[in-house]
């Protein structure tokens, strides 16, 4: 169980890291219109990227199926919360 936990916590600090770097990376290709953006090759950063990018996007799957019990959960509360105002709205 333990390694449960560990694994929910490295796979949201890396998907909260390279949010980030996306965040970054985005921002400098899409305002530095040069061929050098902070000492970077604008190819290398655009690598760089993707990279992060493909990163992110596999791992978001990996991280919904771990964390699929605390999703469910909140659906079925979201659900209950609904059903619970509209009974009081009918009394």
């Amino acid at each position: 169980m333990q390694m449960r936990k560990i694994l929910k916590v490295v796979l949201s600090t890396l998907l909260i890291l390279l949010f980030l770097f996306l965040a970054f990376t985005g921002a400098l290709l899409y305002f530095g219109k040069t061929g050098i953006v902070l000492g970077f090759a604008r190819s290398a950063l655009r690598g760089a990227h993707f990279a992060a990018a493909v990163s992110m996007f596999v791992l978001i799957p990996i991280h919904f199926f771990a964390n699929f019990r605390l999703y469910k959960a909140e659906l079925k509360a979201a659900r209950g919360d609904a059903r619970g105002k509209a009974k009081r709205e009918k009394s």
